[in-house]
């Protein structure tokens, strides 16, 4: 059984549930400042909980540990983690620099510890699919991958929980770092880094210092094109999709976090259902990473890819010109 403790506990009480639920994985203990939410969740976990993530840190039992705090925090704890001799996973993004990503990952390695970011849309079947396809070839020569999506949030979202969301120390930006760090997380492992980033971001609807709508147009080296769009001022929360296509199909995945998707291309879709997805969660990649020795899906070098692709659409949006990505 491979221990796993859990600091911050927003999303990290979802996936304190998830290591109760995921075979070879043990929950040894949660953590949050907020003493009442810990004991919250441990009661119903059957767990311990502490409000010192020094105390998760001292375990003995805790292999793992799940960096789940503000985004802004993630270096920091983690570095602390691996230096205890943890193995550190963080939620996304991994931080909001690549200088805080570079610091953390070489913690990590100066420790021989894992280094991983929990993006959950690399383990949901159709994504995983989509992926092989473009892997594969069976697209064609690509030409063209988008990502967006049209989300809703409120005033109170970003008020909520000292106010760190929609700041630039914590959040590391706005409707592209978080919520739409999925959705370029995705675009990379599809096509690729791009050579060319330009990007614009506004705030229009929202009290916050970062954007709350972001658009981007990136090249990539084979002379394929790309487009983000991502903004939490639609009316509701509608959709969170990814298109690709080539010269030889294209396939429209509805919704990332479940891979509904269409698909166009004369036998693809027979070709899709060949492929099969081994591993259905972070926690469960986790467990064979250590266990097996298998690589994780996102090490730290790959997690660090969407902060960097962040940072060059924020450039490019501040100084209004393209800009090559390195």
């Amino acid at each position: 059984m491979v221990g796993f403790g859990v600091i911050g506990l927003g999303m990290g009480r979802n996936r304190a549930r998830l290591i109760k639920e995921t075979a070879g994985a043990d929950l040894k203990v949660v953590c949050d400042l907020h003493g009442d939410l810990a004991e919250e969740v441990a009661q119903e976990l059957e767990t311990d909980c502490v409000i010192n993530m020094e105390h998760v840190f001292a375990r003995d039992d805790v292999d793992v540990v799940m960096v789940m705090t503000p985004s802004g925090k993630h270096a920091q704890v983690g570095i602390e983690a691996a230096k205890a001799g943890k193995h550190v996973i963080t939620t996304k993004p991994m931080d909001v620099s690549t200088e805080a990503c570079d610091r953390l990952i070489a913690a990590c390695e100066d420790a021989g510890v894992l280094c991983g970011v929990d993006y959950q849309s690399r383990y949901v079947d159709g994504n995983v699919k989509v992926a092989t396809a473009i892997r594969e070839g069976w697209l064609g020569k690509m030409i063209l991958g988008e990502v967006r999506f049209k989300w809703f949030r409120s005033d109170d979202y970003f008020l909520h929980d000292d106010g760190w969301r929609g700041t630039w120390d914590m959040d590391g930006g706005g409707s592209l770092a978080n919520q739409g760090a999925h959705l370029l997380d995705v675009l990379s492992w599809f096509m690729g880094d791009p050579v060319s980033v330009y990007g614009e971001i506004d705030i229009v609807n929202h009290e916050i210092e970062t954007e709350d709508i972001g658009l981007a147009i990136l090249n990539f080296e084979n002379g394929a094109k790309g487009t983000i769009l991502g903004t939490t001022t639609f009316p509701q929360s509608v959709y969170f999709s990814a298109e690709v296509h080539g010269t030889e199909g294209g396939i429209l995945l509805h919704d990332v976090l479940n891979g509904e998707m269409t698909v166009y291309g004369k036998g693809l879709q027979e070709k899709l259902d060949s492929v099969e997805n081994s591993v259905h969660s972070i926690v469960e990649d986790v467990v064979n990473a250590v266990t097996r020795g298998t690589p994780l899906s996102v090490d730290g070098r790959e997690g660090r890819r969407t902060v960097a692709l962040l940072e060059a659409v924020y450039q490019s949006a501040r100084e209004g010109k393209p800009l090559k990505f390195k």
